[in-house]
């Protein structure tokens, strides 16, 4: 019998979804009880930060800095647009790609702090990740794992981005608790670890 499960890494990488002082959406996990064998570590911005090119790339230089293996990519709400992206940019380094409850599928510009980092809806759109399945598909190897979990703020947008993985032929796994709290200690890392 063959062994098909999923080599998960011992490293998880968050990105911050909020400004570092924030708790209106929890914080980022220290440890994950169930899995203490995992090492936990989250790039740092100073203030909140939509993952726009520039952004992306502080971010990737801090990636480099916390690990030499790869590494599972969390992002939670406008950090898992980041994910996403960011994922693409590292192909070699991100083995797996958590996204939680995110806007993954909008055209147009999200009112939530994004002016700074995206001047209108065509630079909005130039990262959406619906609009670069493809781009992903080419750049990400096949034995990446990627895990979508919608919760209650953007559950219609996660099941029309899966849906469109599936047109392209991009496979995930989606796990859809569209009654789940948009909060990093609502219960959706466990669920998503379990599908790795």
């Amino acid at each position: 019998m063959t062994d098909t499960s999923f080599p998960m890494p011992p490293h998880l990488v968050f990105l911050p979804a909020t400004d570092p002082g924030e708790t209106t959406f929890g914080v980022i996990p220290e440890c994950i009880p169930t899995h203490p064998e995992l090492r936990l570590d989250a790039v740092f911005f100073p203030t909140m930060v939509w993952y726009n090119r520039q952004v992306r790339a502080a971010a990737i230089e801090q990636i480099k800095r916390l690990a030499t293996g790869r590494v599972v990519l969390v992002g939670f709400s406008k950090s898992g647009l980041g994910a996403w992206n960011l994922t693409r940019e590292l192909a070699d380094r991100v083995a797996a790609t958590i996204i939680f409850d995110a806007p993954v599928a909008r055209d147009q510009l999200p009112p939530w702090g994004t002016a700074p980092f995206y001047g209108d809806d065509e630079a909005w759109q130039e990262d959406l990740p619906i609009r670069h399945i493809a781009a992903h598909r080419e750049a990400v190897p096949a034995s990446h794992r990627l895990i979508l979990v919608t919760g209650a703020n953007f559950h219609d947008e996660m099941v029309t981005f899966s849906a469109a993985l599936n047109e392209q032929g991009v496979a995930h796994d989606l796990v859809a608790l569209p009654d789940r709290r948009h909060h990093w200690d609502s219960g959706w890392l466990g669920v998503a670890l379990a599908r790795l």
